[in-house]
């Protein structure tokens, strides 16, 4: 049959099933290593990935561009920067995004078998750190230009000017290409540099003009209120939300407020006027079940408009308007806990936990006790309290203050002065009342005409062991 078919039809059914020979081949050779993967013939700047995982691409390009370094000498010294430092930032995610381009598609793996694919690296230019990579550069040379500054004065209230310098320089054109170059690569470049008399960019009238015209916004008021106190922007905050950014040409722009800084001093003054919630605390006993209330709830406040102030107070600085801002709150509810009691505390004053320390002061007998949860662990002590005119405070305090010996001044209840020298072993509980020997009675255990300003007068040797056994922070309970 075959020899009656043409010599031309045996060619083209040959050719076909050469075609489908390598089709089936095609197939074969992506299933088994291209699915999924960079086509072959694919390349970033000029190194192949064909075959790679995206992951692998992402990896690659990554070590790349940390590896890679630009170089610049200038009459014999060389200056070198990171890729990134010199002002290329690679994007190596949508670098490989743009490699595997094609990866789940048969009919783009048949046609990369004919044809190569070269893929750029992503990338982005900083021509401010260009600049400075060549201003590094320039540094070297011994008569270099320089760029005139806006710097913060010594005062930290104001901004001044460093001049500029006319001399010697090299091209910020020629550092960027060569920047550029290494970007585009992904690989070192060193160059050497042409110098030349150059100007500043940024020259001493530039900074000057930048300079006034932020000491202009620096006058502006800037005041926020709680609803209770007002707070101003002092001069040294407002010097810190100045930025002074560069245009095209490397001179300086005029100032602008920077948001994010602003931001940060709002935000911490937001957080110094909030009001934290104080958790319910309800003691309970081994069981579980409340016996009583140790301490009511009270709802926090939080600030819900920083945001919004941030960008009025921005707005302002900006227009030199004077502003006048107000926090709003946000009522935050309290948390609730519980304190298991200890045993013999149910008919105590204060119902400490198991193992807590706490002094009472009971102004119905005159008398302080130390207690370590329901067992009294010193007294109780007698003790002479505040006068009528005078009396010691009552409430739930707690030791915030101690000193072994101390003068003590303060009013008589006629308004004179009082001055006490020498007095021994004085615990502070809250303001100025306190727990403290009194080595000038002869006796204690009553109240009345004759009592102390308000602190609780003790024995010298009784006012010792209370300063010695409690520690900062100890429940001081006063009560009758």
């Amino acid at each position: 049959m075959l020899k009656n078919i043409s010599l031309k039809a045996k060619w083209a059914i040959g050719l076909a099933c050469a075609v489908a020979l390598l089709l089936v081949c095609a197939v074969v050779v992506y299933l088994a290593n291209y699915s999924g993967r960079v086509l072959p013939g694919t390349s970033i700047a000029g190194t192949s990935v064909a075959g790679m995982t995206r992951d692998q691409v992402v990896a690659s390009t990554s070590q790349r561009a940390d590896a890679a370094t630009v170089t610049i000498t200038v009459e014999g010294t060389e200056t070198t920067a990171s890729l990134n430092e010199a002002g290329i930032s690679i994007d190596a995610d949508a670098t490989a995004d743009a490699a595997m381009k094609g990866a789940t598609s048969l009919p783009a793996f048949v046609r990369s078998l004919f044809s190569g694919r070269g893929v750029e690296p992503v990338m982005t230019v900083d021509e401010d750190a260009i600049r400075k990579l060549a201003a590094t550069a320039s540094s070297t040379l011994s008569s270099e230009t320089r760029d005139a500054q806006v710097v913060v004065a010594d005062d930290g209230e104001s901004f001044t000017v460093t001049p500029s310098q006319s001399g010697d320089g090299i091209s910020a054109d020629e550092v960027s290409a060569a920047v550029k170059q290494a970007g585009a690569t992904l690989a070192s470049v060193s160059r050497d540099a042409s110098v030349q008399k150059t100007e500043p960019a940024i020259t001493t009238e530039n900074a000057q003009a930048a300079a006034a015209k932020a000491n202009a916004l620096l006058d502006t008021t800037i005041e926020i209120s709680d609803g209770i106190d007002t707070f101003s922007a002092e001069r040294s905050d407002k010097v810190k939300w100045v930025e002074f950014l560069t245009k095209d040409d490397g001179s300086l722009d005029d100032p602008s407020i920077d948001p994010v800084k602003v931001a940060d001093w709002v935000n911490a003054l937001a957080a110094k006027t909030d009001v934290k919630p104080e958790n319910r605390v309800d003691n309970v006993n081994s069981e579980g079940q409340v016996l009583t209330v140790a301490r009511e709830g009270k709802k926090g406040l939080k600030t819900n408009n920083a945001e919004q102030i941030t960008k009025d107070v921005v707005a302002a600085m900006t227009s030199r308007t004077a502003y006048e801002g107000l926090f709003h709150y946000d009522d935050v509810e309290p948390g609730s806990e519980t304190k298991q009691v200890a045993e013999g505390t149910e008919n105590l004053v204060y119902q400490a936990a198991e193992g807590e320390k706490w002094v009472d002061i009971d102004l119905s007998d005159d008398s302080v006790t130390a207690y370590v949860g329901g067992k009294v662990a010193g007294g109780p002590f007698y003790m002479v309290p505040g006068a009528p005119d005078t009396p010691t405070v009552t409430g739930t305090f707690h030791v915030y203050l101690k000193y072994d010996v101390q003068t003590m001044r303060g009013e008589n209840a006629d308004g004179s002065k009082y001055v006490t020298e020498g007095v021994p072993w004085v615990t502070y509980f809250t303001g100025s009342y306190a727990m403290h020997g009194a080595p000038w009675r002869s006796s204690f255990g009553w109240s009345g005409y004759g009592g102390s300003h308000g602190c609780v007068n003790m024995p010298v040797d009784a006012a010792k062991f209370i300063y010695d056994w409690t520690d900062m922070g100890d429940t001081v309970v006063v009560h009758y």
